[in-house]
């Protein structure tokens, strides 16, 4: 195998390893916008029933305090 056979080798064999790496990344992005998706969803859920629990929380706040 001549030095440029083999240097086109080790390209080739260099991007295989950068597709790969380029799929794996875009796998983890995917991965966290769904996650991130997942948790805002879970953060709305609990905001809005923390709402709703807010007022009788400061009631019963005033009343103990008394």
């Amino acid at each position: 195998m001549s030095e440029l056979e083999e240097i086109l080798n080790g390209l080739e064999k260099i991007n295989s390893r950068l597709d790969k790496i380029e799929l794996q990344q875009k796998t983890l992005l995917e991965e966290q916008i769904h996650l991130n998706l997942k948790l805002g969803k879970h953060i709305d859920f609990i905001d809005k029933t923390y709402e709703g629990l807010k007022n009788p929380i400061k009631a019963a706040t005033r009343f103990l305090g008394r």
